[in-house]
């Protein structure tokens, strides 16, 4: 059984068994209802024929294809019905008239031989016999009264350009076990528009207290007329306009203190925020170049605030909207910290006059000043008895006074700016024999050489203070950080620095903790290092000044070797019987990693995930275009098991480019199957279709009969996963007979494929050939050793016990399929299987150990952004509480 996306609608007659009634009207009832619906539909443009229903006695249900639009069948099926009622209510007497409720929701719903169920249809119905909808339509005079779930209310009615939302209005829903939340309408007798009904509805849950600041900065020094003056901004009322929310601006170079003068306000005045404080390091000016999206960022809030993953909007104008919503009325701070332009923080101002705004950015943001009435304050260098504090506090009164004279002259260079002044105190720190007059003649002669950094006063120059911690490091070190500066990757460990700047890891982590002393460089984790943006790209400048062309290019080779086969080396450990693809050999002076067994492998991954997709996305810029599908392969099965299949996209997305960039035939048919198959578990069924069809027609088009089996065997998960599992199955065969067509097929490729057509027999009702091919599959796989397609075939076997009512043997291959998944870490393929179990106990009766299953799973999915299968889940714990 496989759930399939539908549209749900149902309406209910009212008063159908009133006592008036004979069953000569209740028959003319049934028809007129009957013709009204046909005629709506009609009159839209829809095809009633193309809907499954079900005749509910006094009532109908509809199910449209989830490829229609959800809003026609709120914007305008309502009205046209209600229309084909009035007129069919004109020409019949009292007791044959029609008044009906409707319900509109969408969710998953199961097919069988018996009809439909799902716990979006239980929902569906509770809505429908809610009390408050009753009582709605019997004191309207129109003849409809419409409820939708809560979920279809954000999704499509708030964004609905024809609806006025403000005319809906919230109820709690609570029947039988069912508490919920519904938004109702009367089409035809609409109530007064009222928008407060949209800010806070019953039902909703009570959002969190977020507390989502970062530490008070140790050691904050001076900035008391700045901290004055934000106060002063955002308690004061705003240019005589209505009331509205105090927003600020702290801009100022990179390095001045934005963050910490923001956060010290902010910690000062916590208790005038009761109602949380959310924070976002909004990366706006990150060295990867890749600000965070609004979109990501209103998800971390609505979490922050207690909204559960798996139940975001999946629309980010509904989010806005839920955002909106929550924030509203409360007295909140919200901080968002180095923002890159108006644009990216503009979607994340509330509008609530409650709310506080505070905006750390290194560009002035005009736009907030001109359209969101907002307060700048421009952050510039420390006073001088500030920054002197400052040093003093890091080194020491006593060694201040004792070089009064070196000591004004080192903070004149450093100019005031706080983290320059850092980097001289533990420069002085390091070095603690040196005196202050020896680095302030260094510090004199870098300001020389180097140009100014936003601030044409050369006394304020942050590069100033940068040439000269670099230019003071030894030989080696500087080269180190030039190297540094050459990598694109966000943090690097210490063998891919090894191979970067080309000296043996002995050597290496010296190098780097010379670098560290100097506050150039920090170990955020044994191993591993990061750099500040504004040094990182200091270091980039360095690289093009001080290493040539070639060594820049011959260190990034060696460190795109060394992720490459350290990667394919983990890939082979991780899936062992998948055919390998081959790699040139790496250069002489690369020294890639290998691993002692599957979990060293698997956690390697786990660290550089995001180190190997910022090393693909940099070779694709360098039109190094093998590596990069070959970057995809190495990844695939690592993203595939841990559920990363948005990440999925991208690589294969990236891959696919590079492919046809080289315009090499059999790769560019390889990626476009990948990256259909992505595209398939990421719900975009239009463009796996695309890119599988693409895939099969170049293999058919060469001649490669493997790559035909492998696209028809992709063409199956996809059809299956679009709810066609008729197709699926004839995708799957076809797909097992060109694989023993072959002269030597892998066995692993049959064995998957026999999997396959056995699964998908399975859905299709044929469960002896389900048993004899999942068998077949089975034994191949224990033959060979093959963990995860052993786990795989048995969890089928599973599903085959439970759709055969043989719920015992279900779960015990279920308890084997899950030993090995969670051996193998595989967390998509767990979360799946938990859901089956869930499903054979609930089948069984036993509703607790269903819950416990089920929650597994929803975990495991939410864990993995799998918004559509948490979803699912949701939907499967609530149906045990209709039940």
């Amino acid at each position: 059984m496989t759930a399939v996306h539908r549209i749900i609608m149902a309406v209910d007659v009212e008063g159908f068994g009133n006592h008036n009634r004979t069953s000569v009207h209740q028959l003319e009832v049934r028809a007129g209802l009957y013709a009204a619906l046909r005629g709506a539909f009609s009159a839209l443009g829809m095809s009633w024929a193309d809907c499954h229903t079900e005749d509910r006695g006094d009532g109908i249900l509809v199910l449209a294809t989830a490829e229609l639009p959800k809003a026609p069948f709120v914007e305008l099926l309502p009205d046209a019905l209600a229309a084909a009622l009035r007129e069919h209510n004109r020409s019949h007497e009292p007791s044959s008239r029609v008044r009906v409720r409707m319900v509109l929701h969408a969710g998953e719903v199961n097919f069988d031989e018996n009809g439909v169920t799902a716990g979006s249809i239980n929902l569906a119905f509770r809505l429908l016999d809610a009390a408050p909808l009753k009582a709605a339509l019997a004191g309207s005079p129109g003849v409809l009264a419409l409820i939708t779930s809560a979920w279809f209310f954000e999704e499509v009615v708030r964004n609905s350009s024809r609806l006025d939302a403000a005319t809906w209005r919230p109820v709690a829903v609570t029947v039988k076990e069912t508490n919920a939340m519904g938004w109702l309408c009367l089409p035809d007798s609409p109530y007064r528009p009222d928008r407060t009904f949209l800010d806070v509805a019953p039902g909703w849950p009570s959002p969190s207290v977020p507390a989502q600041l970062p530490a008070a900065p140790n050691g904050f020094t001076g900035r008391a007329k700045e901290l004055d003056q934000l106060t002063a901004m955002l308690t004061q009322p705003g240019h005589g306009q209505d009331p509205a929310m105090a927003i600020a601006t702290i801009a100022g170079m990179g390095g001045i203190g934005k963050t910490w003068l923001a956060l010290r306000w902010a910690h000062q005045h916590s208790r005038k925020f009761p109602d949380g404080q959310l924070y976002i390091d909004l990366n706006g000016f990150a060295p990867s170049g890749v600000p965070v999206a609004p979109a990501q960022a209103i998800r971390r809030f609505l979490e922050a605030m207690g909204v559960p993953a798996g139940s975001l909007p999946a629309d980010f104008n509904a989010q806005l909207s839920l955002y909106s919503r929550l924030v509203n009325q409360r007295q909140m701070l919200i901080l968002l910290d180095n923002a890159r332009d108006t644009a990216q923080v503009a979607p994340l101002l509330p509008a609530s006059s409650t709310c506080t705004v505070v905006i750390t950015s290194r560009n002035r943001l005009p736009g907030l000043l001109l359209a969101h009435g907002a307060r700048p304050l421009i952050v510039e260098a420390l006073k001088d008895a500030d920054a002197r504090e400052l040093l003093v506090n890091r080194l020491g009164a006593a060694r201040v006074d004792a070089e009064p004279e070196a000591a004004a002259e080192l903070l004149g260079y450093c100019g005031g700016f706080p983290l320059a002044l850092g980097i001289v105190a533990g420069r002085a720190q390091t070095y603690s024999a040196f005196a202050l007059a020896d680095l302030a003649a260094e510090l004199r002669e870098a300001t020389t050489r180097i140009g100014v950094l936003d601030d044409e006063d050369p006394t304020a120059s942050l590069p100033a203070i940068l040439s000269w911690s670099y230019t003071a490091l030894p030989g080696d070190q500087a080269q180190a950080l030039s190297f540094l500066g050459v990598s694109p990757l966000p943090v690097i460990g210490l063998a891919a620095a090894s191979d970067l700047i080309g000296e043996p890891p002995t050597r290496t982590r010296a190098l780097l903790r010379g670098l560290e002393h100097a506050h150039l460089l920090d170990q955020h984790q044994p191993g591993r290092y990061r750099m500040h943006d504004l040094i990182t790209l200091y270091a980039r400048d360095r690289a093009d000044e001080d290493l040539s062309a070639g060594k820049r290019t011959d260190g990034l080779r060696r460190l795109l070797d060394f992720l490459l086969h350290t990667a394919f080396a983990a890939d082979r450990m991780l899936h062992p019987h998948r055919p390998p693809i081959e790699l040139d050999a790496p250069r002489p002076d690369c020294h890639p990693r290998t691993f002692p067994d599957y979990a060293a492998a698997l956690d390697w991954l786990n660290a550089e995930h995001a180190v190997l997709i910022a090393m693909q996305d940099r070779a694709g810029r360098l039109g190094w275009n093998r590596a990069v599908w070959q970057l995809a392969w190495t990844l695939d099965t690592f993203q595939w098991r841990r559920g990363h299949h948005y990440d999925m996209v991208v690589a294969w997305q990236n891959a696919v480019d590079a492919a046809e960039r080289d315009g090499d035939a059999a790769v560019l048919s390889m990626t476009h199957r990948n990256l259909g198959h992505a595209y398939a578990h990421t719900g975009r069924h239009a463009e796996a279709q695309d890119h599988l069809g693409r895939s099969l027609a170049l293999a058919e088009g060469r001649g490669d009969v493997a790559e035909q089996a492998h696209a028809h065997h992709n063409l199956a998960c996809a059809s299956e996963q679009r709810g066609d599992p008729g197709r699926s199955l004839q995708y799957a065969i076809r797909a097992l007979d060109l694989y023993e067509s072959l002269d030597e097929p892998a066995r692993v490729w049959r064995a998957d494929a026999l999997n396959d057509v056995g699964f998908y027999s399975l859905l299709a009702g044929d469960h002896e050939r389900s048993r004899v091919t999942l068998t077949a599959a089975l034994e191949i796989f224990r033959a060979d050793r093959h963990r995860d397609g052993e786990a795989a075939a048995t969890a089928n076997l599973g599903y085959l016990a439970h759709l055969t009512g043989d719920y015992p043997a279900a779960l015990s291959y279920y308890d084997q399929a899950l030993a090995t998944t969670q051996e193998l870490r595989n967390q998509f393929h767990e979360a799946d299987i938990w859901r089956r179990v869930g499903q054979t106990h609930a089948a069984s009766g036993d509703r607790e150990q269903a819950a416990a299953a089920w929650q597994r799973s929803l975990r495991l999915y939410q864990e993995q952004s799998h918004a559509d299968n948490a979803r699912r889940l949701q939907d499967l714990l609530r149906s045990l509480g209709d039940g």
